[in-house]
This record gives structure tokens, sequence and C-alpha cells, in this order.
């Protein structure tokens, strides 16, 4: 799962949230770059990343 935001220590606990269900938890950066890279026509709009 993708996370981003402007607070680093919410993100270190989003990610050990989302670690701790089995999720695994890539961060994007601050909300400008992540919501920029995941907007529709964006490299990440779409695919499937799945880690096996």
């Amino acid at each position: 799962m993708f996370v981003c935001g402007d607070d680093s220590e919410a993100k270190k606990t989003v990610s050990s949230m989302l670690a701790s269900t089995g999720f695994c938890p890539i961060d994007l950066g601050d909300l400008v770059q992540g919501g920029r890279i995941q907007q529709f026509g964006a490299p990440l709009a779409g695919p499937n990343l799945l880690a096996l």
C-alpha cells in the first residue's frame, strides 16, 4: 500500500500498522509528490503491484 504525507511520525505509525496486517507499505514522500505520482495518467495510476 502507498503511504504519503507531510507528517513523518504519522507515516511511520501508519506504515507500522499496515506492515502488522501483512501489507507492504511504500512511502511515496510528501502529499505533493505522492499525490502527483498517483494521479490519472501518472506512473502509479492503476497498475497492480504484487509482492510475491
